[in-house]
């Protein structure tokens, strides 16, 4: 869907649990499931999971089947995509508008469960040291992925802005952290709006969404 309107995003195939346990349980050592059309580093992660849960960075094929055996008890499917090396961008979609943006930059090879939730692990750069138009790019692909999936409220959008500035998106978060340390209303605060306003925006787009119904 992404794609089809125009968006960035890594190289990517969809593997089944169903189609992977078959493989194992036939001994099947090539059937095509493993076989990519892009190359190393992959990134292997569950289609539906939060917080990194289950993700891993694979720099040897050879370690991609335990990736993917992780995986399968967590989620029936897997996506196993291109890694793209450049600065991740998380921007904040607050009514079908732009907020803002921060840079994360996690000290562990990235931005994993334990960078996340452990104080000290995760740099977060606001506002992101990133140049102006590329930025600005950011966040309207960021946006464009928010309508295309027909979003309302509040969003985050997850980007890789790569070395020659083009922004891919990993992924919009529809029930992004709402905590006063995560990072919406982080990026809230820097546009302005304090965290009880932020709620009470949220709240007010809800209820005249549901009237418009």
């Amino acid at each position: 869907m992404f794609v089809y309107h125009g968006l960035l995003v890594p190289p990517f195939k969809i593997i089944g649990r169903q189609s992977w346990v078959a493989s194992q349980k036939f001994g099947i050592q090539d059937n095509g499931l493993l076989t990519f059309d892009f190359e190393l580093p992959w990134v292997v992660k569950p289609v539906a999971e939060g917080s990194s849960i289950g993700v891993s960075i694979v720099k040897e094929k050879t370690s991609v089947r335990a990736a993917l055996d992780q995986v399968f008890t967590l989620s029936d499917k897997a996506v196993v995509e291109k890694y793209i090396e450049g600065k991740e961008v998380q921007v904040g979609i607050l009514n079908d508008t732009v907020l803002g943006a921060v840079e994360v930059r996690p000290k562990l090879e990235f931005y994993t469960y334990e960078a996340k939730y452990t104080a000290g692990l995760t740099e977060y750069i606001l506002p992101p040291e990133i140049e102006p138009p590329t930025l600005e790019k950011a966040g309207a692909a960021a946006l464009l992925a928010h309508r295309v999936l027909g979003c309302k409220g509040a969003t985050r959008v997850d980007l890789i802005i790569d070395r020659d500035g083009k922004s891919f998106v990993l992924e919009v978060n529809t029930l992004p952290g709402m905590t006063e340390t995560s990072l919406l209303p982080k990026i809230a605060r820097l546009s302005g709006l304090d965290f009880p306003s932020l709620i009470e925006a949220i709240l007010e787009e809800s209820i005249m969404e549901g009237r418009r119904g």
